[in-house]
Formats: C-alpha cells, sequence, structure tokens
C-alpha cells in the first residue's frame, strides 16, 4: 500500500468534501468565461483529472477505475447486443477512450469525439488502426454532430454549466438511442442541477447532480430506462437509455 492510499484510508469524508469545495470554487474562478476547448484542453495539459504512471494525462477514474468501468461496459454492451444489427456508434466526449474502446467490437462504425483536440491526437496515435475508429475532435456545442443509430455521453454532461446542457439535448435526437450517464449526489439535501461552470468539478460537490428529466432540462424521450447503477463515493453513477422515434435536429 502507497502513503498516497493509506492517507485516503485514513482521511476523514468530511475532509475530502472539504477539498472538493475548495477546489471547485477555485475552478470557478479560473474556468468563468473560457472557451470551452481551452477549458479541456487545460485539464487534460495538466492532468487534472490524473494521469498513467508514465505521465500521460488521462479521463480520470470515472474512465479507469474498474469498479466503475467493469458494470457500464457490461451493461452497455448487453444493450447493444439486444439491438437488431450492431448500431453505428458516437462517443461524444470519448476523452482517452479507454472506456470506449472496451465498447468498439460491439458496434458497426464508430466515430469517436471529443472537444479537446489534443486528447484526439493521442488517441490516433495510441490504438490501433484495427480498432477502426474515426477520432475527430469535435465541439458538440457549437458543431453538427455525425450520424449514428447510438451515441454514448458518458459523465460529460456533468461538467458542463446547464446553458451548455442545453445547447446539447436538442442534438441528441437525431439519434435512435441515446445513453447518457451522470453522477449524482447521494446527499439527503439533494437539489437536482444546481448550475455551475465548466470546468473539472462537478456537481456532487455541491450535493447536486445532472437530472435530465427535471427543470431546467425536463428532458423526454420516446422512453427512457436505467440500464446500469454503480454507487460511488457519497453518489450513484447511473446510465440511462432514452430512445427517439421521430427525426431529430
Amino acid at each position: 500500500m502507497t502513503l498516497k492510499s493509506l492517507a485516503k484510508r485514513v482521511t476523514p469524508a468530511w475532509a475530502f468534501r472539504t477539498r472538493d469545495r475548495y477546489r471547485n470554487a477555485r475552478a470557478t474562478r479560473r474556468f468563468a468565461g473560457m472557451p470551452t476547448d481551452q477549458v479541456f484542453e487545460t485539464i487534460y495539459r495538466e492532468g487534472l483529472w490524473g494521469g498513467e504512471a508514465g505521465g500521460e494525462p488521462t479521463s480520470g477514474r470515472g474512465s479507469h477505475d474498474a469498479t466503475i468501468v467493469e458494470p457500464y461496459v457490461a451493461a452497455v454492451t448487453a444493450f447493444l447486443q439486444e439491438l437488431p444489427a450492431r448500431p453505428d456508434a458516437v462517443d461524444l466526449g470519448c476523452g482517452d477512450f479507454n472506456v470506449g474502446s472496451r465498447i468498439r467490437p460491439a458496434c458497426g462504425r464508430y466515430v469517436a469525439c471529443d472537444v479537446a483536440a489534443s486528447v484526439i491526437e493521442r488517441n490516433r496515435g495510441h490504438y490501433p488502426a484495427e480498432l477502426d475508429v474515426d477520432f475527430r475532435a469535435l465541439d458538440m456545442l457549437t458543431e453538427p454532430l455525425p450520424e449514428g443509430d447510438v451515441a454514448f455521453v458518458r459523465q460529460v454532461l456533468q461538467h458542463l454549466s446547464n446553458a451548455q446542457i442545453q445547447q446539447v439535448l436538442p442534438k441528441l435526437r437525431r439519434y435512435r438511442w441515446v445513453l447518457i450517464t451522470e453522477h449524482v449526489s447521494d446527499d439527503p439535501r439533494f437539489v437536482p442541477n444546481l448550475d455551475i461552470v465548466a470546468g473539472p468539478g462537478i456537481r456532487t460537490e455541491r450535493r447536486s447532480g445532472v437530472v435530465l428529466a427535471d427543470p431546467p432540462f425536463s428532458f423526454v424521450a420516446d422512453e427512457a430506462r436505467e440500464i446500469c447503477r454503480v454507487d460511488h463515493e457519497e453518489g450513484t453513477i447511473v446510465t440511462t437509455a432514452y430512445r427517439f422515434d421521430g427525426t431529430g435536429a
């Protein structure tokens, strides 16, 4: 056991909450008004979500912690295998693609997008051509989304402001299925959809989380069903599959 892991075991939970609130306030001051691509380029460049042993920045524990990743991959793969054929997939906010690479075999054509161009460039060099992934630098807030049958938006919206989320949601209706994953607080004082400035932090630090069915989003689909739920650090990571029958934006 490393000194760092030992410290995590003996440090009381309130100390981590205090640290997270401080980090969130500092990030708010720093990232307010910064263009979205610069926000996430900064996060990766400075390793604000952590990094590999060799020093390469990653998308953080949500993309590498087996207790989070394994249930998600199993649930999503099972869901995709229920569909009539392997779907063409669009991964919005693919990050370092550690999770997407696990899901890719269950899909047909696969387009993986991220607003951080440096991460996309890294992915192109890191993953073998045989994986057959179309990596694209793309700002889903302002640019048209790629065509596909199913879209994955995994722990992405939670890093955006409410106004930015509202920019994205109408665009997702172009897909037959959208699988959205969000981390919400399980604090009894939970209030959904408290606003934040886009950055490395998420709403659980404020006893909140993104709940698309609630205002200001009131997101409605032809079908919505939970396919995965993982308890994790004073909160729950929930994946919901939304189905749209009509032609969206």
